[in-house]
């Protein structure tokens, strides 16, 4: 984990930390068992792991506890998330953010959320090879920050970053250009921002052909593939 990612985590635990774990948390007794509700103050927050937190992530807010409770669990959860470490996909945490309106939560609230969730798609520019389009769409919906998620996004053949390029290309963007993937909602201009940066960075898949075509005969297909889709769409 990169140095400005561990920052972003310290914040958002510095920034909720007001938030303290009650003694008593209402839950539904049918959907929160109490072996459930133990797991949660086994630990201290920090030590928590996915057997523990993981059934109050996904219970959280709807039917187990309010707001506040998910504001002191938060950082936590977030941080499992980073590597799937929670057994929750990302739609599930934009949804739970959605649900409790952390649209309208106080303004380092927020900016905690929103600096750790573009720190958390530059560490998976780095450490992944193919297109998480919930990830990449939820960090979108969420915060609006289009410019700021591309230029974080350096395509560059000899990182994974344009693996990752490829595989959008090869999966999503006959659907994003159409604006047809499900769920999704993009703004006008921010839509033509990205049509525009695809076909800025459609160069390397060229290059990035020829660097591979010795070296890597399967990827070097894949690069083929996602030429002509760019050339045919």
């Amino acid at each position: 984990m990169n140095e400005s990612l561990k920052k972003s985590i310290e914040n958002l635990y510095s920034v909720f930390s007001k938030y303290e774990i009650r003694s008593v948390i209402e839950r539904c007794p049918c959907c929160v068992s109490d072996r459930d509700k133990e797991k949660i103050h086994s630990k201290e927050l920090r030590e928590l792991e996915e057997e523990d937190l993981s059934r109050y992530a996904f219970k959280a807010m709807t039917t187990w506890g309010n707001v506040d409770d998910f504001k002191h669990f938060l950082p936590r959860i977030l941080e499992l998330c980073i590597d799937h470490d929670l057994g929750i996909q990302p739609f599930g945490i934009f949804g739970k953010l959605e649900y409790g309106k952390w649209e309208i939560w106080e303004y380092a609230e927020k900016e905690a959320v929103t600096t750790f969730l573009l720190e958390w798609w530059k560490y998976f520019l780095e450490n992944r090879n193919f297109f998480d389009d919930d990830l990449f769409f939820g960090i979108y919906n969420a915060t609006g920050e289009m410019e700021k998620l591309l230029d974080c996004w350096k395509v560059d053949i000899a990182q994974n970053s344009f693996m990752i390029y490829v595989d959008f290309i090869r999966y999503y963007y006959q659907d994003f250009v159409n604006e047809n993937l499900k769920n999704k909602s993009f703004d006008e201009s921010d839509h033509e921002k990205f049509l525009k940066w695809i076909k800025e960075n459609s160069k390397s898949l060229e290059e990035g052909f020829y660097y591979f075509e010795k070296r890597d005969e399967r990827f070097a297909s894949k690069i083929s593939d996602a030429l002509y889709l760019l050339e045919h769409s």
